[in-house]
């Protein structure tokens, strides 16, 4: 039997090395570490290309997913045209990120929105809260999404919330990611059911769909009457709130935004809304207004990515806007595990001579990640880099170019959210806001100290070890 199980095991790593080299086409640093695991491990290899590898499964279910994207795309070409014209002509398209608007605009499909107001949030407290008061005024609906929804004080809280309004005949609708909420029972939502919310785990995983695992809704998204909308790193959980000690302080960064910026988040949920529940709804004036408030005067992009997509839109937003630095870069990352390319760009940048500062967690959540990070880190530093570790966690998603424009959102800066991950990020051109933001990353120094060169050489060799071979799996993290 064992021979039997080996020999399937063998002709199956054969089969998967086949769609490796000639169907998915992985690039190829990814393609050798596969193959060398399913060739040398071939047990662990093929769980491990089971679980975290294969997307030949999944195709289909992302090609409908696309077809509702393109289906919403087909909607909007028409503002694109109207908003590039804006663009175009508008005082605020300064020519430093002109081309990332372009490029988001035509390879994302993410029109550039007029008008808008953004707020910063860096307190899980100030930000639940000012989202259960916005919440308390909603008058249409309600619309969320989230990769982490726990069953603590605060998820049962906004369960709460949403449960009023959806009673007062609000609509409610909510997304949570299978993999991200495993141990949040379904009872938590079932007042919010009752009162006729409508709840929806994105990608259940089901012994029939293991491998869904892999990917992840890693997105943060909250739309109130398509006026308000919220995006960023915070999930719902105590820690968020700075409530668990092992990584307190927790640092994160959400956006507030009210503005057309809205639609495009709104666009987004009720593209992910279809796919999850099946149900068809009406892109239309309820939700996507063609008359909204323009109480600021920033202009934002929406763009999104995902495994769904043939291009890693957000990973080349951020490799434009550090090949188009020319005098400094601020990155917020809880990981840092870049592909080449980023990598590439980083190094390039550094010795170019840009000021480029990188802030890390000083307190890491999972301790292999944290090797590569570190490992990556590393090399930044040697090739003219400063990397700042944070006293406590750091979540924040962040990047700020030469005090002129910066993005926030829910990837960070490692391969898993640039290629498995579904992320979306609000792309900010406006100096006053990246001035904003450069001063909460000054602020974010006063409690992170500086990784010094010396110190990192003089690590431990068991050290050493670890992040060489954490590293090694790198582009299957």
């Amino acid at each position: 039997m064992s021979s039997f199980f080996l020999t399937a095991i063998l002709i199956a790593n054969m089969f998967f090395a086949v769609i490796i080299v000639f169907v998915e086409r992985k690039r190829p640093l990814a393609a050798l570490v596969w193959l060398l695991l399913l060739l040398f491990l071939p047990v662990a290899g093929f769980l491990f290309y089971m679980f975290f590898g294969q997307k030949l499964l999944t195709r289909r279910k992302f090609r409908l997913k696309q077809e509702d994207d393109l289906r919403h795309n087909r909607l909007i070409a028409d503002q694109h045209r109207q908003l590039a014209w804006m663009q175009d002509r508008s005082p605020e398209a300064d020519a430093d990120y002109l081309g990332l608007a372009r490029m988001n605009l035509i390879q994302a499909s993410a029109p550039i929105t007029l008008g808008n107001e953004v707020t910063f949030y860096v307190s899980g407290i100030d930000k639940f809260a000012q989202l259960c008061a916005d919440i308390r005024q909603a008058q249409r609906f309600i619309h969320g999404e989230y990769f982490i929804w726990r069953d603590d004080f605060l998820g049962r809280r906004l369960v709460e919330e949403l449960t009023a309004k959806a009673r007062a005949g609000v609509e409610v609708r909510v997304i949570i990611d299978d993999w991200g909420c495993k141990l949040t029972p379904d009872s938590l939502f079932q007042p919010l059911k009752v009162a006729g919310g409508k709840i929806y785990r994105f990608l259940p995983i089901t012994l029939k769909f293991v491998f869904n695992a892999n990917y992840r809704n890693h997105r943060k998204i909250v739309v109130i009457d398509g006026n308000i909308g919220y995006l960023g790193g915070m999930n719902v959980g105590m820690e968020y709130l700075g409530q668990r000690p092992k990584h307190s302080p927790w640092r994160d960064t959400h956006l507030r935004i009210v503005g057309p910026a809205v639609a495009s988040l709104e666009a987004r949920f009720l593209m992910d809304y279809m796919y999850v529940s099946g149900e068809e709804v009406e892109l239309g004036e309820r939700y996507l207004p063609s008359n909204v408030l323009r109480p600021g005067e920033t202009p934002i992009q929406i763009v999104s990515s995902g495994p769904d997509s043939k291009e890693q839109h957000v990973k080349q937003g951020y490799l434009k806007m550090i090949n188009s630095a020319t005098e400094s870069i601020l990155i917020q990352t809880p990981y840092l595990v870049p592909d080449d390319s980023v990598l590439e760009a980083l190094k390039i940048a550094a010795f170019s001579g840009i000021d480029i500062k990188i802030m890390l967690p000083g307190t890491p959540d999972k301790q292999i990640v944290y090797n590569v990070t570190m490992s990556y880190a590393g090399e930044l530093l040697e090739a003219g880099a400063r990397i700042f570790l944070y006293d406590g966690f750091l979540h924040s998603k962040a990047i700020v170019i030469d005090s002129s424009y910066l993005s926030i959102g829910t990837a960070n800066m490692d391969m898993r959210s640039f290629s498995l991950n579904f992320e979306v990020n609000a792309f900010i051109y406006d100096p006053e806001k990246a001035r904003e933001y450069e001063a909460i990353f000054e602020q974010d120094l006063a409690s992170s100290r500086e990784l010094l060169r010396g110190e990192y050489y003089s690590r431990g060799a068991w050290q050493k070890f670890k992040e060489s071979v954490s590293r090694l799996f790198a582009p299957i993290m």
